[in-house]
């Protein structure tokens, strides 16, 4: 309903941050998302973040960060691991 009305969805497939700003492997639910919906996954590669605003700091710290995006995916299939899979080398490729 909400991509009918023109929202985006904004999805860490992750789970959770990292605590040295490495990416953790993708976990299937973007996969299934992206495939079920048949909506258009861009990958977004976001570095720095753990310098400026760690996963244990109550507050940010002025610091660069850089935010990257990569050509929209479409995904098919019901192997959601293995979609998952690549969205997330699409965002390694973005974080590089």
């Amino acid at each position: 309903a909400l991509f009918a009305e023109g929202y985006s969805l904004l999805i860490f497939p992750e789970g959770k941050r990292s605590m040295d700003g490495q990416l953790n492997p993708f976990r299937g639910g973007i996969g299934m998302i992206g495939a079920r919906l048949d909506v258009p996954v861009i990958p977004v590669g976001i570095s720095g973040l753990d310098k400026v605003l760690h996963q244990t700091w109550k507050m940010a710290k002025p610091g660069p960060a850089r935010i990257r995006f990569g050509p929209p995916l479409r995904l098919a299939g019901d192997d959601y691991a293995a979609l998952a899979k690549q969205v997330e080398e699409a965002v390694r490729l973005l974080v590089q």
